[in-house]
């Protein structure tokens, strides 16, 4: 039996006031998985939490922001980490209700982007997805 961890991952699309942005972070270069790489804020389901909850939680956190009361379900991913752990993933579209960034100690950089913009940043693969069906 396999005794590696299960990670169950949530990340936010993140629009901005006017919905034709949306903000991405630029992670830090200890970070175990994907050091360096732009993403989505997010971060683990923690025990007893809704995803709603977790979604408020880890976007205050990482960024500073409150979010409205809603959330649209985008498309779920998995990876294994360096360490080998599995990541289950599953990626929300919600709306800031603000757009005064406080960027967390996890996060070297961040910006509000259009759709067409993602192409010239180093990001994690599959966001581009992502940004699709947020923005279709």
């Amino acid at each position: 039996m396999d005794n590696k961890k299960h990670i169950v991952a949530i990340t936010a699309l993140i629009k901005n006031l006017n919905g034709d942005k949306f903000l991405i972070l630029k992670r830090s270069e200890n970070e175990i998985a994907y050091p360096s790489k732009w993403s989505f804020p997010g971060g683990k389901l923690e025990k007893g939490e809704n995803i709603l909850q977790t979604l408020k939680r880890e976007i205050k956190e990482e960024v500073g922001l409150d979010i409205e009361d809603y959330k649209e379900y985008l498309k779920d991913y998995t990876f294994i980490r360096p360490d080998g752990h599995n990541v289950i993933g599953f990626a929300f579209l919600v709306k800031a209700k603000n757009e005064n960034v406080l960027l967390g100690e996890d996060f070297q950089d961040f910006k509000w982007v259009k759709p067409d913009e993602l192409k010239v940043y180093d990001y994690i693969l599959g966001m581009e997805e992502e940004v699709k069906l947020a923005f279709q």
